[in-house]
């Protein structure tokens, strides 16, 4: 009888960690599969075609747009031997490239998720011919760019999600009026009329957000802009009054590559206005990359705005600015 009991108790005790396991693993837990190997924005490209990965390769290390020095938008490895190949199974982000003459002419798109490691990304891009894959190299490459920035902000999202400052948007919300969740390393703060600016005040590479709303609800180019500097110009100011943030528009040429750029995004329902540019201080040599949301708060008629803004002379800034980027996307209403 005791012998029973004890296997009983094993059993049991067995079933609840598996089970344990199990849940934790399908959430914020413990993880099933193994860390994927890679900085983000890295993408191992692998197939069989030298031709067709090259091109690929090509359509991935477009210039980042929104940055004051040139980065490519992804780092590229090509894998075009099956020793690489196998090597790269854990790589954050793969892309496959399948050439089958038994392939339709039109190049094809699909992806999996957290495939062999995570977080991962595997994109498998699937045509009958290399000529194929260049007569259609705009659309594919539009595609494929689409596809993994958006998965490297899924990434940050989660561990923002993972891991942020209650504190902070506490001080959003009291000075705003709104919600955004804030990494849990910015810890700086000045608020302003409707206005708040938070930071991790590093000093190699600072990260910046900030948080505003204005009545009215025209989300047109032309008012962004003049919002921007209008509220940055009260609220971010040098070492004296004649010294403020301004946008580098004003300054920029219609046809400047630095001048900002607006897109629209349609993001769980509603509709969200990107601005991204450079930034710069009047009267200082101060200056960076931003990126700003705005969207409509419907129930006040007002328009909220947040941006994110890095000052990292001598660093590079794309991977800085995506991590920051993904902040944005938490950004709504009080209800």
């Amino acid at each position: 009888m005791r012998l029973r009991h004890i296997s009983f108790c094993r059993l049991q005790a067995m079933a609840v960690f598996t089970l344990a396991v199990l849940l934790t693993g399908c959430g914020d837990g413990v993880r099933l599969k193994p860390r994927s190997n890679g900085e983000a924005c890295s993408v191992v490209v692998t197939g069989t075609d030298q031709r067709a990965c090259a091109m690929v390769a090509r359509m991935l290390e477009v210039e980042e747009p929104g940055l004051p020095q040139p980065e490519n938008a992804f780092d590229v490895m090509i894998a075009d031997d099956e020793g690489l190949r196998k090597k790269s199974r854990y790589a954050r982000a793969i892309v496959v490239v399948s050439i089958d003459d038994k392939h339709s002419p039109s190049p094809r798109i699909r992806y999996e998720k957290d495939v062999f490691a995570e977080p991962q990304m595997i994109v498998y891009l699937e045509t009958n011919s290399a000529d194929s894959l260049a007569s259609g190299h705009k659309r594919i490459g539009k595609s494929l760019l689409a596809l993994l920035r958006r998965f490297e902000t899924n990434v940050s999202l989660r561990r923002l999600r993972k891991s942020h400052s209650a504190a902070r948007e506490k001080e959003i919300e009291k000075a705003v009026g709104c919600r955004l969740l804030v990494p849990s390393d910015i810890t700086k703060s000045k608020t302003g009329r409707n206005f708040i600016w938070l930071t991790d005040d590093g000093s190699s590479a600072m990260r910046n957000i900030c948080v505003y709303s204005v009545d009215g609800t025209d989300m047109s180019s032309e008012r962004l802009l003049f919002v921007r500097d209008s509220v940055m110009r009260v609220n971010i100011k040098g070492e004296t009054d004649s010294m403020y943030m301004t946008t580098y528009s004003r300054q920029a040429s219609a046809d400047d590559d630095h001048a900002p750029t607006f897109r629209v995004i349609s993001e769980g329902g509603r509709k969200i206005i990107e601005m991204r540019g450079l930034w710069q201080m009047e009267g200082d040599a101060m200056g960076g990359p931003f990126v700003s949301h705005a969207i409509i708060d419907s129930l006040r008629g007002r328009t909220l705005v947040a941006e994110t803004f890095v000052y990292a002379p001598g660093e590079n800034k794309r991977n800085i600015m995506k991590r920051m980027e993904a902040v944005l996307y938490t950004l709504s209403p009080l209800r």
